[in-house]
């Protein structure tokens, strides 16, 4: 596959791509080239998630996400997983459990993001970027299936990452 790189800033380049079709075409697109993320949602050994809220510059307002961030170099999506959780959240987590991935845009990028639930979660300190403004959200899961519902949690990666761990049992389920 040929490509022209047009642009490129941090770890993101923006390309003219040549495919083959299934049909054998070709095919010239534009992509942006993504190294992959890490998304991880933190448990709290009481039940209760660790979100973030989070200032996003793209959409000028504050989102109620789950910590998630850009693999550096060579490192592997769990490594990854764990100096997010660190730096954006305090917190190191002494259980992972993968929960698969999700292509969040794939008609114009090709990014891969890993998602894992961390548990066994002691305090450190955070670490933020000059340009992360964020406020650590601890909410129930009963909570944050509310505010999917109703559209207040509205991030794809974080919405996908509770169904995910929800769909696969590993939420604390409300006591009756």
């Amino acid at each position: 596959m040929k490509e022209t790189i047009y642009h490129q800033w941090k770890r993101l380049s923006l390309v003219e791509a040549q495919t083959v079709l299934p049909d054998g075409r070709n095919h010239r697109h534009h992509v942006i080239r993504h190294p992959g993320a890490a998304v991880i949602l933190p448990i709290l050994e009481d039940g209760r998630l660790v979100l973030l809220n989070q200032f996003r510059p793209a959409v000028n307002q504050w989102l109620l996400e789950a910590p998630a961030g850009t693999l550096e170099g060579d490192e592997c999506s769990l490594e990854g997983a764990k100096r997010e959780l660190e730096e954006e959240t305090g917190y190191q987590a002494t259980s992972w459990h993968s929960l698969g991935s999700a292509l969040p845009v794939p008609g114009f990028c090709d990014e891969v993001q890993h998602f894992y639930l961390a548990s066994g979660l002691t305090q450190t300190e955070m670490n933020l970027d000059d340009d992360e403004f964020i406020q650590l959200r601890l909410i129930t899961v009963a909570e944050a299936r509310a505010r999917i519902a109703s559209g207040e949690i509205n991030d794809n990666k974080t919405v996908a990452l509770i169904a995910r761990a929800d769909y696969q049992g590993l939420l604390p389920q409300p006591q009756s």
